[in-house]
């Protein structure tokens, strides 16, 4: 096979995130490398004679085709089709180096090298939150949660998502979609099997969205996933964090509970100088209990301190939960989406089922289901609201 290309360009390893993929116990025995190319798909295991060849780019300086025999040239020419080789001078994505996996599961460390690498080449500013870095910085002991929670620049979370569906994920539809309600964006797998969730915000910070982004992407530390170095918040950051998400209220789960409490005082024991960082990121108002108690006194909340999403999740069912949420947005926005929850749309109304565990085959079954339940919520809130006026 013979190459036009100019003399000074070379075959270069290229991937989105790649791992070393010998002795993994979930993997065949034959398994070399595993690495997501730079094209949209899922990611590739690499075997015989392509691992061997991939691997020897990586651990040598670029060379010519004209440095390969003509059937090497015929392989590289295949891998380059995969997107995991190109020929040129550079390239960002380039891989210089092989490590085995950081976690027990090589496939979430490949996606979060792969939503950092999509970011990165966007320029969207992401952290990672929560997840194995909270395992690793010694603030749980459970390694890995069941999905990627990324927090990225607010104002661009719409083109991150975006962005991730060639890749091999759907945006899970919302009613609150586009309201100041809606803070995550849930992207379901359609062939990783890993979900992974964008933020625009945490909720029960009080700062808005843009400075609560900042101020923890300037308390970031770096960390290895698949040869990709991603943002994580440092310890104490991350500790205050973990906390405000342990006492976050769930819908129709009551006061916070001592277990509750405990687990946040144990995250923030674990920060070197919990109220700071607690202020900095707007925790103030929702750990003010757990803080008094760690620090001895009596800490004082700002007048002004009102923690984000808190009301309408401490709500005692549903219906009452988006009662009070809808009171929070403009009038005109308050009707549109009282209209998507009460008959949403087709992808809203079996996305709904789906979650509820129903088995639907249409639209219109869904919706009258929803209205079903929520006619049945209605009931029992007026019943229960008759005996716990504080309910109401």
């Amino acid at each position: 096979m013979s190459f036009t290309s100019p003399p000074d360009e070379r075959w270069i390893p290229v991937a989105f995130g790649a791992l070393d993929a010998r002795g993994i116990p979930t993997l065949a025995a034959e398994a070399d490398v595993l690495a997501v190319p730079i094209v949209p798909g899922p990611a590739l295991c690499l075997v015989g004679d392509g691992a061997t060849l991939w691997r020897e780019l990586v651990g040598h300086a670029p060379r010519t085709p004209r440095e390969f025999t003509p059937e090497e040239n015929v392989v590289l020419e295949h891998l380059r089709d995969r997107g995991l080789v190109v020929l040129g001078r550079t390239h960002p994505a380039a891989v210089t180096r092989l490590d085995p996996p950081a976690l027990s599961s090589p496939l979430h460390e490949l996606v979060y090298a792969l939503v950092q690498r999509v970011a990165a080449s966007l320029g969207i500013r992401c952290v990672f939150v929560k997840g194995p870095a909270l395992h690793h910085q010694g603030l749980r002991e459970r390694e890995h949660s069941g999905d990627v929670d990324v927090w990225c620049d607010p104002a661009r979370w719409d083109e991150l998502a975006a962005a991730l569906a060639p890749w091999g994920w759907e945006r899970e539809p919302d009613p609150w979609r586009g309201t100041s309600v809606h803070h995550t964006a849930t992207m379901t797998p359609t062939s990783w099997g890993c979900e992974i969730d964008i933020h625009r915000r945490f909720p029960g910070l009080t700062l808005d969205d843009s400075e609560a982004f900042e101020a923890v992407f300037a308390t970031t530390t770096h960390v290895r996933y698949a040869g990709v170095a991603v943002a994580v918040p440092t310890t104490d950051a991350h500790a205050v964090l973990a906390a405000v998400h342990v006492v976050r209220p769930e819908i129709g789960a009551g006061p916070r509970s001592e277990t509750t409490s405990a687990s946040a005082k144990n995250l923030l024991a674990a920060a070197d100088d919990p109220l700071r960082h607690a202020r900095d990121l707007g925790a103030i108002a929702v750990l003010r209990d757990e803080l008094s108690i760690i620090t001895g006194r009596r800490v004082h909340v700002p007048e002004d301190a009102v923690p984000r999403d808190w009301a309408w999740r401490g709500r005692p069912d549903r219906l009452r939960a988006y009662w009070t949420a809808l009171q929070t947005l403009p009038l005109s926005a308050r009707l549109r989406v009282a209209r998507r929850l009460l008959w949403p749309d087709d992808d809203v109304a079996l996305a709904s089922e789906r979650r509820a565990g129903a088995a639907v085959t249409s639209a219109s079954s869904a919706r009258r289901r929803r209205l079903t339940r929520a006619a049945r919520a209605w009931v029992r809130s007026r019943f229960h609201g008759s005996r716990r006026p504080s309910d109401e």
